[in-house]
């Protein structure tokens, strides 16, 4: 079922019009809601690697780790602002 939530939210992400792209990463993190930059904490702090300097890391455990917690705990509006920041860059 969140596999599916999580496909859900990526198609809508992506037909969202919102770029994280145009912004450094760290300016686009500070622009998602308050649950979501927990759940990215959260994210760094469990995935045992560093997102900001391994691309595996990040397009990995660390993708996996911050939607799971979005999808979890967080509105739909955060949901599509992690995905439109971690999305783009992991494609």
């Amino acid at each position: 079922m969140r596999r599916f939530l999580v496909g859900c939210l990526i198609v809508l992400g992506a037909i969202t019009v919102a770029s994280a792209l145009a912004a450094p990463q760290g300016e686009a993190v500070a622009a998602v809601g308050q649950c979501a930059q927990d759940c990215w904490n959260e994210g760094a702090e469990e995935a045992g690697c560093d997102p900001n300097t391994d691309d595996d890391c990040l397009c990995g455990i660390f993708f996996d780790l911050v939607t799971e917690c979005t999808s979890d705990t967080c509105s739909v509006a955060d949901n599509l602002e992690v995905l439109n920041t971690l999305q783009p860059v992991c494609e």
